[in-house]
Parts: structure tokens; C-alpha cells; sequence
């Protein structure tokens, strides 16, 4: 298991590095991610409740990517590809290769939570250069805060993203 957690945080510093970079991140990377991710969550739930997480999770991004896309062809007054300069398609592959990785409420919270720090550092930090334009990394960013969920995730067993209990005991504590 030490082996595969180091491999997944091998790969997110990668695409870290890469997105920071060059906005962009190599295609293989992707599938290596959600294979890590895979065999790491069936060795804790199993093939059968994996595949629920996954589905709930992709049906979950697939109803932001429809809502998007309505409200950018609002905007737009016109049918719009939000993959035309809106959103890139490496940060859509990230969000499905890590649906692998999560229960439905951790994703989901992880989905929301990662969007509003994104803006944060966007705002701190202003990625705006000549050479990429106004473009965000925001798979580079969202695979950085995943490394320190994983990492706090070893030092605080309470913390589990593969546990919806335990994201709703969690969350619950105080009252």
C-alpha cells in the first residue's frame, strides 16, 4: 500500500509541476493516476462499491459540466464547447481520474472546496503571463491539494476519503 500512495503522489507532483509549468499535462499521465487510484480504493472497498462511488461521482461532474455549458450558451447567446477556451479537457480528465480516489461526499466536497481555493490562489497569486495567457491551472492545483489531503490523511486517520461516514462524523463533531 506504501508503495501505491507514493506512486499516486509521484504522478499528482508531476502533473503539478507540469500544469505550473506549461499548462498543460502529458495525456498518459491521466490513465496511470486513475489506475493507481483504482486498485488503491478496491483494496479498501471493493470492485463492486468502487464502481457506486465512481458512478455517482461522474454523474455528479457530468451535471456541472451540463449546467456550465447551459450557462457559458447563455452568456454566449449560442451553443458553446466550454472545451473552446473555457475549460480544458486536462482538467476534466483529472476530476474523472480522481473520482477513483474518493467516496461521493469527498469527492463532491473536494470538487467544491478545490474550485473556491483555485480562485483563491488565482486571486493570491494571478497566474497571468504573456506566454499562457489568462489560462488557470486548475488540474495543477487541484492535484496539489490533493498531495496534502493524502498526506494529512496518513497523520490524521480521521480523516478517510473513502469513507462517507466518516466525512459525515467528521463534518457532525461539534453538535
Amino acid at each position: 500500500m506504501f508503495f501505491l500512495q507514493g506512486g499516486i503522489f509521484i504522478v499528482l507532483a508531476g502533473m503539478v509541476y507540469q500544469d505550473l509549468k506549461y499548462r498543460g499535462i502529458y495525456w498518459w499521465m491521466f490513465p496511470i493516476l486513475l489506475l493507481l487510484l483504482a486498485i488503491s480504493t478496491i483494496q479498501v472497498l471493493g470492485l463492486s462499491e468502487m464502481i457506486a462511488q465512481v458512478v455517482k461521482s461522474c454523474l455528479f461532474l457530468g451535471l456541472q459540466f451540463l449546467a456550465l455549458t447551459a450557462y457559458i450558451s447563455i452568456r454566449q447567446k449560442k451553443l458553446t464547447n466550454i472545451f473552446d477556451g473555457f475549460f480544458g479537457l486536462g482538467d476534466l480528465l483529472f476530476l474523472l481520474a480522481i473520482s477513483f480516489g474518493f467516496s461521493f461526499l469527498n469527492y463532491v466536497l473536494f470538487y467544491l472546496l478545490s474550485l473556491m481555493m483555485v480562485v483563491l490562489f488565482t486571486a493570491i497569486f494571478g497566474h497571468h503571463t504573456k506566454s499562457h495567457g489568462k489560462k488557470i491551472p486548475l488540474a495543477g492545483y487541484q492535484a496539489l491539494l490533493l498531495m496534502i489531503l493524502m498526506a494529512v490523511s496518513l497523520y490524521m486517520p480521521v480523516v478517510n476519503l473513502l469513507s462517507d461516514e466518516s466525512l459525515i462524523n467528521l463534518l457532525s463533531y461539534g453538535s
